[in-house]
């Protein structure tokens, strides 16, 4: 894969993704959204996406593509196979994702990173099967929680504008990351949530991907 570092948000799409971020964040809803989202009587994913084990950064394993479903992402037999068992798409697969480094956040990511991330997103494209580039980033996700975004279509393009280019996405979110009033803003939110959740410990990154899709999900 030929890395593609020309490709750069819009100062336009930093614009329009920072205000609806800022806005989501500003909705007397976000706090009560993420308490509903991590209540562990709701129907919703809450901390179970990253927890539910076993968690293990170096594999792709049953438990990932269980915690990917709870996302609404059906992973099929045939790729479920095909990520699951011995085989060239489960080999390239592993060999991608040991190439993205564990602890690297999103805000601090370079390009030799994001590299590795796209080479990562697009093997497991592979195995999905089809253009699978949303079950690919929430699997993604799932492994690198403080490294990708869960790119779900509802916010990344009805809410922030994008949504075409992985790696623009990738650099919107990066943006919003270090962004200080939005980051200062996603501080308060979950601090004022977790007065009733205890265990509210994912990564900020993942904080904020909840926080856009219950704006959208619970708008209107």
């Amino acid at each position: 894969m030929t890395p593609t570092r020309a490709r750069r948000p819009s100062p336009a799409q930093l614009d329009r993704a920072t205000s609806a971020t800022l806005s989501a964040l500003k909705d007397p809803a976000a706090v009560e959204n993420l308490r509903l989202f991590y209540d562990r009587d709701s129907n919703y994913a809450g901390r179970s996406f990253l927890a539910v084990g076993p968690v293990e950064y170096d594999t792709i394993t049953a438990a990932d593509l269980y915690a990917t479903s709870l996302l609404g992402i059906s992973v099929g037999p045939r790729a479920g196979r095909q990520l699951l068992q011995g085989g060239p798409h489960r080999n390239d697969v592993i060999k991608a994702l040991r190439s993205v480094p564990v602890e690297t956040d999103l805000a601090d990511a370079d390009d030799a990173v994001l590299d590795a991330a796209e080479h990562l997103h697009l093997q497991l494209k592979n195995a999905l099967g089809g253009n699978k580039w949303v079950a690919a980033s929430k699997l993604c996700a799932r492994k690198r929680p403080r490294l990708f975004p869960v790119r779900d279509s509802l916010v990344t393009r009805g809410l922030l504008g994008v949504g075409q280019d992985r790696r623009i996405d990738w650099l919107v979110y990066q943006h919003l990351m270090t962004d200080d009033e939005v980051q200062g803003l996603l501080r308060d939110v979950t601090r004022e949530s977790a007065v009733r959740e205890s265990d509210l410990h994912d990564p900020p990154l993942r904080i904020l991907d909840v926080v856009l899709w219950m704006h959208v999900k619970t708008a209107g």
